[in-house]
């Protein structure tokens, strides 16, 4: 009996998931329903203990929205139920969950497995953010969430278990993402105590933050950017308190979302009593934290220079809070925070981790890519290349035509293509028997 109800509650859920696939999502319009059209699930999950008190996410929610392979749906919907890999996809700054589908990720992923050039492949795409929680898909502070454990076995746990259709083995997962996303992607196989994607795609991020010889000099030539050109109002009286965190300041916000990620300034938060309360009937729990204000200030819980501290953008009502920028009004790297971030670079995590070894890797740059991301990306390319162990990764390098640079994401429908059949290779490699 337990069996059969689990069946019914399965194609209830798919059934939802073939209603939305047919919705209209940019790029990803409505089709009629073929034998290789997939479905795609949207997905709010709360990862309460990852994501506590992070900053303006009081329900601790991750959204996601996963596409389906029609072969995976049960028979009632035309699928096998067969089950399949697990590709995360993560994108960049300041996006949402719909970035791929809205540049064709679904029909892309539907036109591939029908031609046979991938295997079909669970594909769960979150979203980064649009405050700055997560903005590097890092960090083990309240403030921006502990993404260390959410992006990895946190995440993966939970996709197995809402998606019993993922195969829940290593050597069938594997993660990508774009621009920030690319970042997140390195540091999740990264950070992890065992192994837990073994497939690993990027494509022009904030890849090495202090460049390499001859690759310029990294985040160091943005912070001139943010002082000279996105926060003019700035002098020395008063950069302390008046930082502008608007949207039309892209490159700030990339740096204090890394602030509230490597450098917040209170860094711990003693919650040593949560009450939790069922819902009668609902089985759904009502949760109060309360926080022992007693701790806080300590000098073992606070980072106490304040040369680089901006105090005026997350308000004591909001939890107060308050972050360190790498660098002062000078435009120059302050060394005491810039060397917290530097330990949060991917080359200094690599040298302290094999997360990458025997993991396939696939890299895609541009030379025209804005913030100078290809020159960081080719210096953690080169990194990669000269790690005696780790495999050289694959190289994509492209560049736009007259009228139409590849500055942004013009090209991801093509780099996308790549990456799906690269991940695809690796879960399957020619002469494996599987």
């Amino acid at each position: 009996m337990a069996k059969y109800t689990k069946l019914m509650l399965l194609i209830a859920v798919l059934a939802v998931v073939l209603i939305i696939a047919c919705s209209d999502r940019g790029t990803n319009s409505a089709e009629d329903v073929t034998l290789t059209t997939g479905g795609i699930s949207s997905q709010n999950h709360v990862f309460f203990d990852e994501l506590i008190l992070q900053i303006r996410n009081d329900f601790q929610l991750i959204q996601m929205a996963v596409y389906i392979p029609r072969v995976s749906f049960p028979r009632h919907y035309g699928g096998t139920f067969k089950r399949v890999p697990l590709l995360v996809l993560l994108p960049p700054q300041g996006t949402d969950r719909y970035f791929f589908f809205n540049h064709g990720l679904k029909s892309l992923a539907d036109e591939l497995i029908s031609s046979g050039e991938i295997e079909p492949m669970v594909i769960a795409c979150i979203s980064n953010d649009r405050t700055f929680g997560g903005y590097f898909y890092a960090g083990n502070s309240f403030a921006a969430g502990f993404y260390d454990d959410l992006v990895g076995d946190a995440l993966v746990e939970y996709l197995n278990a809402a998606y019993p259709i993922t195969l829940n083995d290593p050597s069938k997962r594997g993660i990508g993402g774009i621009g920030m996303g690319a970042y997140g992607a390195f540091r999740a196989a990264l950070m992890q105590d065992s192994v837990v994607f073994t497939s690993v795609s990027g494509s022009d991020g904030p890849l090495d933050f202090d460049g390499g010889p001859g690759r310029g000099a990294g985040l160091i030539d943005l912070m001139d950017t943010v002082l000279l050109t996105e926060q003019t109002h700035l002098n020395a009286n008063n950069f302390n308190h008046a930082f502008d965190s608007s949207s039309t300041c892209p490159v700030s916000r990339m740096f204090i979302g890394g602030a509230l990620a490597f450098t917040p300034h209170d860094t711990m938060l003693d919650y040593d009593t949560i009450i939790r309360e069922r819902t009668p009937n609902l089985g759904d729990y009502y949760v109060s934290i309360i926080i022992d204000d007693q701790t806080r200030g300590l000098p073992s819980y606070i980072i106490t220079d304040s040369v680089t501290l901006i105090d005026s953008i997350i308000m004591e009502d909001a939890n107060n809070f308050d972050f360190h920028l790498p660098f002062s009004f000078t435009e120059k790297p302050y060394a005491p925070i810039w060397d917290i971030w530097l330990e949060n670079n991917l080359e200094s995590l690599l040298a302290a981790s094999n997360g990458l070894d025997n993991a396939d890797i696939w890299i895609g740059t541009s030379p025209q890519a804005r913030y100078g991301f290809h020159n960081q990306t080719m210096s953690w390319y080169e990194t990669l290349e000269a790690d005696a162990g780790v495999e050289t990764p694959v190289l994509r390098t492209y560049t736009g035509y007259e009228g139409n640079p590849a500055e942004d994401n013009e090209f991801l429908y093509e780099l996308l293509r790549e990456m799906l059949i690269f991940h695809s290779q690796s879960f399957y490699p020619e002469g494996s028997g599987d």
